[in-house]
């Protein structure tokens, strides 16, 4: 670009007064003399410039008025000189015959006048006309990567509010043009986003709305929200929670590094669900050296600057004309920028790039060199190469990917094994954005045909495409079959543009078929209290993973809740040596409330799932997978779906199908069946209770002559939905049975299974509340020819009923009962006490909380009755929560009973959302009594220790650190976890990495007579 500056001299001449002045002047004729030649020289080059533009004539309508560099789809224009726009002012009094000042800087002056005057108005128009002059701007237009944006998000960034605080939020959006109205929905935390808003804001896109923050009856003091945008066919794209807090302390002034951002989730993208169709172009404006108590307005918005000065706003239109005006607009009169560019967003939009090469060679030598072979090598020899990448938007609907290459090889083979994955594909594995800086600028390196093979093709329109190369084939909808794998091969999605009252599309149907050369593996952490994970396997493949976190019923192992986590949000993962690092710690356990619980910290278990493909380290991978599945919903009440899948990687060769059905009145109504069946042996899974440190092996349960069958029930109803002024609460219950030998990816199924329960949360009076639950577990006995042993038998039974009173604003009480029934065989086969009878509890625990940020409480229950060997269940014990800070939180607890003590404490401080400390402990006097652990207890245990943190030093470096020590008895073991990134540009990660684990096991192995070994492990990576 061509950058033309304009700068302006005033000459400014004083009359004389009186004939005094006529000695004064001719000592100063010298200095008035080199003023005028100065003059007639700017005079000179003024002249020369604009013959110059005269010859070159007007370049593609640029008007004069426009100032500034304006740049438009990366092409280089001449911008004319706009003419000098002050207004003409009679020159300032003074004592000197003259001044001469430059762009409104006085660079000359015959004498000081005696009083400085006031700084004209000439002076600061034209050093307002130099600022725009500086002025930046581009205009840039993409038809074929339209990525649609949403978010929301308090202004300024704040999690915690006191009652009749308003609270404002910024709703930002890209693609305003395809949104009829937009809303902010508020629900408390634990209602589902489908359930009933406590609070919905009208708001516009890219604008604020205000709430002001309630003082609810039932004290609830944590909320979320979402923004939902609509079509005017009532489709709605809606994003992810956030959560906001309610708080009685006195709240600390914001750090200003935190809270300064001038729009807070301004083209970041937190869409949960989307449903509005979005197809056109994105125009985006760039912009930069905007003077100070300047704003800009481009695309109808006034855009928000940073503190450089600089902005970038970005809009998606439709197809056709459009005109996009952009205004940079200051105080002064006439002191402003503006322009329009009239753009046309196509139907039809194309990038191609191709190469063809040819090679002609003949080959010759001595006459003394005989060929091995007749005929092995043509004197005359030809080979060849053929690549190239497409991309194009076709009718304004459809986008087209597609990429080729063949590779260079003889032209008779040029054509042969398309569809053969590469051997050479590991050496693409390698990011180049990763490893090597060979970009000098902020260059980004996207490979937008992912493929294993040699050709790449991709159909999409919306949210339904078919395919051929790489890609993650999501089954979701059911419960024995769902899955995610990443492979190559085809594949197809539709999705239908019809929604349902719930945002879910009508019709979805999805088809895969791959010749994998991966292996898929999963692996369950029971939750450690920290943050750090070793998987099974190393040389993981990249984005092939799957985390999730699940919380089971401490009976049942039914799976209550399940989240999944979102790479770079949630966790950070180190591919080459399969570390997870989590962002945040995760428990063992969710903790209780209840007035009864089971054994010393209760709660249900909580486990980190991790599903991902890895490499082999010897051997091909061969075989084939195929499968899908399709589902409906018929008048938004019922919704069918079948689900199929083929397995014949590897090991595995196995066929599943399955059916299930919905019927759903409301959100809390519904009644849902499933039912599966599945043939030959899977894969298998790996579960660990200390973090991956240690790992036991759960083989696949499937066998090539055995056929095995699962099915499930389960309904619930809102009595709200039957009768709006009877009780309120909920009703439910479900049944689930599977046989042995059912395998999936997912369960094995060694022994016949069968669990069942039910459920009521009852709301008697405002201040009353009834709770009562049963579940019940039970499986068969079968005999395990390889080990010579029975297996299974075991059966858990519980019931429990709560019943809650709000004494007053601070004091809650609770009382209940419990009944349970233990029964496992080969647990007392193996001289293990404790595991065969029944007994009947009862509790009372006693709450206060003061305000919402504090909250103490003491329990105590006993045992009443039991019946046969299993343990009593008496405990007494106080804790607390407390909410220090915004950033800084405190649990403890401590309790005693018959197996002993009990109790946790943690510390959690987060300063900014890139920092987080953390330490932990956790002794849990029961876990040594847990069938489901891999190894037994052997001495006392002292609980387990976690210390570790995550902080960001600056912009380009953050550290990590964990430590876990766990005194299971004789069984110690410590596991570090070490880590830098270093990021200095947007093309240059480093990432390097210490884990170190050590087991020292005292306890003595009964098959031998000794001591077990002890295990040492340690890794380092560098990436």
């Amino acid at each position: 670009m061509r950058t033309i500056r304009q700068s302006s001299m005033v000459l400014r001449s004083v009359a004389l007064r009186s004939t005094a002045l006529t000695a004064a002047i001719a000592q100063k004729r010298n200095l008035l003399l080199a003023g005028c030649a100065l003059a007639a020289v700017h005079a000179a080059t003024i002249d020369a410039l604009a013959q110059d533009g005269a010859q070159d004539g007007p370049q593609d309508g640029v008007q004069a008025p426009l100032r500034g560099q304006v740049l438009d789809n990366s092409a280089v224009r001449d911008v004319a000189i706009a003419p000098n726009v002050e207004q003409e002012q009679p020159g300032e009094g003074g004592d000197i015959p003259f001044s001469i000042s430059v762009d409104g800087e006085t660079v000359a002056e015959a004498g000081k006048p005696s009083g400085a005057p006031a700084k004209g108005k000439t002076n600061r128009q034209r050093q307002s006309d130099v600022g725009l002059s500086a002025v930046d701007i581009q205009v840039k237009f993409d038809g074929l990567d339209v990525r649609p944006i949403l978010n929301v998000s308090t202004v300024p960034v704040r999690r915690a509010y006191h009652v009749g605080e308003p609270v404002r939020f910024l709703a930002t959006a890209n693609y305003p043009a395809f949104i009829a109205r937009s809303e902010i929905r508020i629900f408390e935390a634990d209602e589902a986003l489908t359930g009933e808003p406590a609070g919905v804001i009208p708001v516009t896109v890219n604008g604020e709305a205000g709430w002001v923050m309630p003082e609810t009856e039932n004290d609830e003091t944590r909320f979320k929200y979402v923004l939902r945008v609509y079509d005017d066919q009532g489709r709605y794209d809606e994003t992810l929670p956030r959560p906001i807090a309610r708080t009685d302390r006195e709240l600390p002034k914001e750090e200003t590094k935190i809270t300064d951002a001038p729009a807070p989730g301004m083209g970041e993208d937190n869409t949960g669900s989307r449903n509005i169709q979005v197809n056109g172009g994105a125009v985006t404006v760039y912009g930069r050296n905007v003077p100070e108590g300047y704003q800009v307005r481009a695309l109808d918005d006034i855009v928000p600057l940073d503190r450089n000065q600089s902005f970038v706003v970005q809009r998606i239109l439709p197809p056709g004309d459009h005109d996009v005006d952009v205004a940079v607009l200051g105080s002064l009169k006439g002191s402003a920028l503006d322009f329009s560019r009239e753009i046309n967003i196509p139907d039809n939009d194309w990038f191609y790039v191709g190469l063809a090469d040819l090679t002609v060679g003949k080959r010759s030598g001595d006459d003394n060199i005989e060929a091995v072979r007749s005929g092995e090598y043509d004197e005359v020899y030809t080979r060849g190469r053929l690549a190239f990448y497409v991309k194009g938007k076709i009718k304004g609907q459809y986008l087209l990917t597609a990429a080729a290459d063949t590779g260079d090889d003889d032209l008779d083979n040029l054509f042969r094994g398309l569809d053969d994955k590469d051997p050479r594909n590991l050496l693409r594995r390698i990011d180049p954005d990763q490893y090597y800086p060979v970009y000098g600028d902020d260059s980004t390196v996207i490979d937008d045909a992912p493929t294993n093979g040699k050709f790449y093709v991709r159909l999409e329109r919306g949210d339904s495409h078919v395919m051929w190369g790489n890609y993650k084939a999501i089954i979701k909808g059911t419960e024995f079959m769902h899955s995610e794998r990443a492979l190559y091969g085809a594949s197809g999605v539709y999705r239908s543009e019809a929604v349902t009252a719930f945002g879910e599309r009508q019709t979805e149907v999805s088809l895969y078929a791959a010749q994998p050369d991966t292996l898929p593996q999963r692996d369950e952490f029971l939750g450690t209290g920290g943050s750090a994970y070793f998987l099974k396997r190393q040389d993981i493949t990249t984005g092939s993973e799957t985390l999730t976190v699940e919380v089971r019923d401490q009976v049942t192992a039914q799976v209550l809740e399940r989240r999944t986590l979102v790479y770079g949000e949630d966790y950070t993962f180190d591919y080459l040596q399969g570390v997870i690092i989590l962002k945040r710690p995760l428990s063992s356990s969710t903790g209780t409330n209840s007035a009864v619980r089971e054994g010393a910290l209760g709660g249900n278990k909580v486990y980190l799932i991790a599903q991902y493909e890895y490499t082999p380290t010897a051997g091909d991978v061969d075989g084939y997978v195929y499968g899908g599945r399709a589902q409906h919903w018929f008048d938004e009440k019922v919704r069918i779906g079948v689900t199929g899948m083929s397995e014949t990687t590897g090991l595995a060769d196995q066929q599943a199908l399955g059916a299930d059905i919905t019927i759903r009145h409301s959100e809390k109504t519904f009644l849902e069946a499933e039912v599966s069946h599945s043939k030959g042996p899977g894969f298998g899974t790996s579960r660990s209770t200390d973090g991956g440190l240690t790992l036991s092996d759960v083989a696949t349960t499937g066998s090539r002559n055995r056929a095995a069958t699962a099915w499930r029930t389960r309904g619930q109803v809102d009595l709200e939905d039957i009768s709006k002024s009877g009780i309120k609460g909920t009703v439910g219950g479900y049944y689930e049975q599977k046989q042995a030998g059912f395998s999936t990816l997912s369960d094995q199924i060694a022994v016949d299974q069968r669990i069942f329960g039910a459920h009521a949360d009852l709301e008697l009076t405002e201040d009353t509340a009834l709770k009562l639950t049963y579940d019940d577990f039970h499986e068969g006995r079968d005999y395990d020819e390889f080990y010579g042993r029975e297996t299974g038998g075991r059966t858990r039974r519980k019931g429990e009923a709560t019943v809650s009173r709000q004494l007053n604003d601070y004091w809650k009480a609770s009382f209940g009962v419990s009944y349970s029934q233990l029964r496992s065989p080969i647990a007392v086969a193996s001289g293990k006490g404790g595991n065969d009878g029944e007994r009947l509890d009862a509790g009372v625990r006693l709450t206060y909380a003061p305000d919402a940020d504090q909250e103490y409480y003491v329990f105590g229950q006993g045992t009443l009755s039991r019946d046969g060997d299993i343990r009593r269940n008496d405990r007494i014990g106080l804790g607390s929560k407390y909410q220090l800070t915004e950033k800084i939180g405190l649990e403890g607890e401590v309790s005693y009973g018959n197996t002993g003590v009990g109790g946790l404490a943690a510390i959690n401080y987060a300063p900014t959302a890139d920092d987080n400390y953390y330490f932990g402990y956790r002794l849990d006097p029961d876990r040594g009594f847990d069938l489901d652990r891999s190894y037994d207890l052997d001495g006392t245990d002292r609980g387990t220790f976690v210390l570790g943190m995550r902080r960001k030093l600056d912009d380009t470096l953050s550290a990590y650190a964990e430590n876990n020590y766990d005194l299971f008895g004789r069984r110690n073991a410590l596991t570090k976890t070490y880590g830098v990134v270093y990021t200095p540009d947007a093309v240059w990660t480093v990432d390097g990495g210490f884990e170190a684990g050590t087991i020292e096991d005292d306890s003595i192995d009964p098959g031998t007579g000794l001591e077990r070994s002890d295990f040492d492990r340690k890794a380092v990576s560098l990436s």
